[in-house]
C-alpha cells in the first residue's frame, strides 16, 4: 500500500495524454510526469537510498521539483524541502536534525548546499548540470513501476517550521495526513478534472506541494507552475492558461485588488481561489470576488495541522471568519489553564486528528512525546461566533497587553485597512514600564500622502475602544514580508524599539 503514490498512478491511468503540468515550455502529461517520478525514484533506488531515508529539493518553483516530490513518494523516502533563501548557518540545524542523504539543488542554491556538503555528508546534484544526476535519471529508458510499500502512519515529508520562536521544528506529514487533506481540498472546492491550478506559493512551504499539487494531481487537473510570486506575472498566466484557481496568502489578494483590479475584470475563468496565512479582512474578499468573479475561500490551518477549519463552496461563510471547524481533525478552544471554553469567549486552538502531527521529528523519529498531552498547541487565539464559524483574533505571542487589557493585533489592523488611504498595515507591541506593552502601528498607504497619522488615529477613535487606538502610526513604503508573504513583525518589532 503507498496512498499518496495511488493519487499520480491512478490519475496517469485515468488521463494519460491529459496536461499534468506547465512550466514555461515545459509540459508533461500525466503518462509523463508518472513515467518521470518512476525513473527519478529508480535513480535514488540506485544510490543505495531505502524506504524512510531523506531526501530533499532545494530551489524555487520549477517542474523538476515537482518529479522530484512524487518520485520521493513513489520510493517511500521522506522529502524534506529546503528554502533556497536559506544562509548556510541557518540551514545547519535543519540538516543536523533530518539526516538528509541527498540534495538536488538549482544553481541558485548550490553554492550554499556545497559550502556544507562535507560537513553532513549528503550526496548533492544540481538539476541544472545536463550530466547531472537528475539529467541522467530523466533520460533513463522506463524502470517499471516503482511503488514503496507505506503504511499509513509512514512519513511522507518533514517541513520545518519558520523558527519565529527559536530553533525550526520538524514537522512530520504522514500518509495518512496527506490523503485526508487532499481530499478535503477535492470536496470543499470542487476540483475536477477540468481544473487548472496556478501554483503561485515557494514549494518549501508546505501549502505548495501538500494543499496544492498533490489534491490537484488526485483531482486529475492541470497545474501551471510560477517560480516567484510576481504580481504582473501571477496575472499573465492566468489569463494566458486560463486558470480556474489559484492559493495565495492575504497580502497577494490585497496587491491584486488594489494594483490590478482592470486585470482582475478580464480573468472569467476564474472559479474558486482560497487563502490562508493570515487573517484577510472581508473587504479584500469582497472586492476580489467582486472584481474576478471567482469565490474566495478562507481556510485556516498550521504546518502541523491543516484544515482546522475552512469554507467551503456553496455553504454557509461569515464574513471575517475562517470558516467552521474541519472535518478531519478535532478542535478545542482552552484558556491559560488548559480548560475549554465556550462559543463567544477567546481561546487559544488546539487540534488532534488525522491532517495534525502526531509528534515532532527528534532525533531521526517522529517523537510522540513531543505533544504530551496528545494535542498541538498552534498558539493562536479564536473564538467561535454563532456557535461554529471560526475568527482568528491573533498569534497568542503576538497579543499585545497594555495596562493589564488584552489588544489583539488582527482586530487593529482590520479597523486601520477600512481606511481609504490604507493598503495594509501591522500592529506591534513596544514594551512600556508603566503599561507593560504600548501598540504602534506600522502603515502602508495606496499613494503617497494620501492620510497623516493624526487622520488615521481619528478614524480608530471613532470604531475601536480607546485602550485598542495605535499610540503610534508610522507610515512606511513597505512592510517586512517573509517569502511566503507573511508580515515578520519580529523585524517591526525591532525597529520600534530603535525608533524610540
Amino acid at each position: 500500500m503507498n496512498l499518496v503514490s495511488d493519487f499520480l498512478r491512478k490519475s496517469a491511468l485515468r488521463f494519460p495524454e491529459k496536461l499534468a503540468l506547465v512550466d514555461g515550455e515545459v509540459r508533461l502529461t500525466y503518462a509523463e510526469l508518472y513515467a518521470a517520478a518512476n525513473r527519478v525514484a529508480a535513480g535514488m533506488r540506485a544510490l543505495g537510498l531505502q524506504p524512510g531515508e531523506r531526501v530533499s529539493y532545494h530551489g524555487n518553483n520549477r517542474w523538476e521539483l515537482v518529479v522530484t516530490l512524487f518520485a520521493a513518494i513513489q520510493g517511500g523516502f521522506i522529502l524534506v524541502p529546503l528554502n533556497v533563501m536559506l544562509r548556510p548557518a541557518e540551514l545547519e540545524h535543519i540538516l543536523s536534525e533530518a539526516g538528509i542523504r541527498l540534495i538536488l539543488t538549482t544553481a541558485e542554491g548550490e553554492a550554499t548546499a556545497r559550502q556544507l556538503q562535507e560537513k553532513f555528508g549528503y550526496r548533492l546534484c544540481s538539476y541544472d548540470d545536463p550530466d547531472g544526476l537528475f539529467a541522467r535519471w530523466f533520460a533513463q529508458g522506463d524502470p517499471g513501476e516503482i511503488q514503496a510499500h507505506r503504511a499509513a502512519d509512514d512519513v511522507l515529508a518533514l517541513f520545518f517550521t519558520s523558527g519565529t520562536t527559536g530553533m525550526p521544528k520538524g514537522a512530520p506529514i504522514d500518509h495518512e495526513f496527506v490523503s485526508h487533506l487532499a481530499h478535503s481540498w477535492v470536496i470543499s472546492c470542487r476540483y475536477s478534472p477540468a481544473e487548472i491550478f496556478l501554483v503561485t506559493t515557494p514549494m518549501f512551504w508546505t501549502v505548495a506541494p501538500m494543499h496544492c499539487i498533490i489534491p490537484l494531481v488526485l483531482a486529475g487537473g492541470s497545474i501551471v507552475l510560477m517560480n516567484r510570486f510576481d504580481l504582473t506575472r501571477c496575472c499573465e498566466l492566468v489569463l494566458q492558461h486560463r486558470v480556474t484557481s489559484f492559493f495565495a496568502v492575504p497580502t497577494m489578494y490585497t496587491l491584486l485588488v488594489d494594483q490590478k483590479a482592470d486585470t482582475l475584470r478580464q480573468m472569467k475563468s476564474l472559479r474558486v481561489c482560497s487563502v490562508a496565512g493570515a487573517p484577510i479582512t472581508a473587504e479584500i474578499v469582497n472586492k476580489f470576488e467582486s472584481l474576478s468573479g471567482a469565490t474566495l475561500l478562507n481556510i485556516y490551518g498550521a504546518t502541523e495541522a491543516g484544515a482546522l477549519a475552512r469554507e467551503m463552496l456553496d455553504a454557509p461563510r461569515k464574513a471575517g471568519c475562517a470558516g467552521t471547524l474541519g472535518g478531519t481533525v478535532e478542535v478545542k478552544l482552552v484558556d491559560k489553564e488548559g480548560k475549554p471554553v465556550p462559543p463567544g469567549t477567546p481561546g487559544e486552538i488546539l487540534a488532534r486528528g488525522f491532517t495534525a502531527i502526531k509528534g515532532y521529528w527528534q532525533q531521526g523519529r517522529v517523537n510522540r512525546d513531543s505533544l504530551p498531552d496528545g494535542w498541538f498547541h498552534t498558539g493562536d487565539i479564536g473564538v467561535l461566533e454563532d456557535g461554529y464559524f471560526l475568527r482568528i483574533l491573533d498569534r497568542a505571542k503576538d497579543m499585545i497587553i497594555t495596562g493589564g487589557a488584552n489588544i489583539y493585533p488582527a482586530e487593529v489592523e482590520r479597523v486601520v485597512g477600512l481606511h481609504p488611504a490604507v493598503q495594509m498595515s501591522a500592529l506591534v507591541g513596544l514594551p512600556d514600564r508603566v503599561m507593560g506593552e504600548l501598540p504602534i502601528a506600522y502603515v502602508v498607504l495606496r499613494h503617497a500622502g494620501a492620510a497623516t497619522p493624526a487622520e488615521l488615529e481619528a478614524f480608530c477613535r471613532e470604531q475601536l475602544s480607546s485602550y485598542k487606538v495605535p499610540r503610534r502610526f508610522i507610515i512606511v513604503e513597505s512592510l517586512p514580508l517573509t517569502p511566503t508573504g507573511k508580515i515578520q513583525k519580529g523585524e517591526l518589532r525591532k525597529l520600534a524599539a530603535r525608533s524610540t
